[in-house]
């Protein structure tokens, strides 16, 4: 009966160990595990309209806001501000398919900053660039910094 239970309890512990996801921040010393949100990608460009590579895809994305994160950064500096949104993806994709997604859109569009978005084990959703934006986050966790 103990090689039982030692072998149940040996198995849920890989088998959680193994569920964990790669993405992370930590608060207040403890490690947070993020999820992949596949409903939606961070999208930072240095114009308001979505490149047309993307535009053909048929994807929606709400309303574009300047990023003012580095703003003595682009002190004096014309044409140099971004402006970012939130991408709206319509089909449920795997997390392969997303980060594959992703990555072709990368490649499609050099200078634009394209980012997932994550969610928290409650469900919330939080997008990023080098930072987590939006309203949608806790205060605790703005301008913490995801691992993967």
């Amino acid at each position: 009966m103990r090689k039982i239970t030692l072998t149940f309890g040996i198995m849920a512990f890989c088998l959680m160990a193994k569920s964990q996801t790669p993405y992370y921040y930590y608060y207040s010393g403890e490690k947070q595990y993020l999820s992949l949100n596949t409903e939606y990608v961070f999208l930072s460009v240095k114009q308001q309209q979505l490149p047309d590579s993307i535009q053909q895809r048929n994807i929606r994305s709400a309303a574009f806001r300047a990023d003012n994160s580095d703003k003595m950064y682009y002190q004096n500096r014309q044409g140099t501000n971004r402006f970012y949104t939130r991408l709206n993806l319509d089909s449920n994709l795997s997390d392969t398919q997303y980060l594959n997604l992703l990555s072709d859109m990368k490649r499609q569009n050099r200078d634009a900053i394209i980012s997932p978005y994550f969610k928290f084990s409650n469900g919330d959703k939080v997008g990023l660039s080098n930072f987590f934006v939006g309203g949608e986050v806790p205060s605790p966790l703005r301008g913490r910094r995801v691992r993967s």
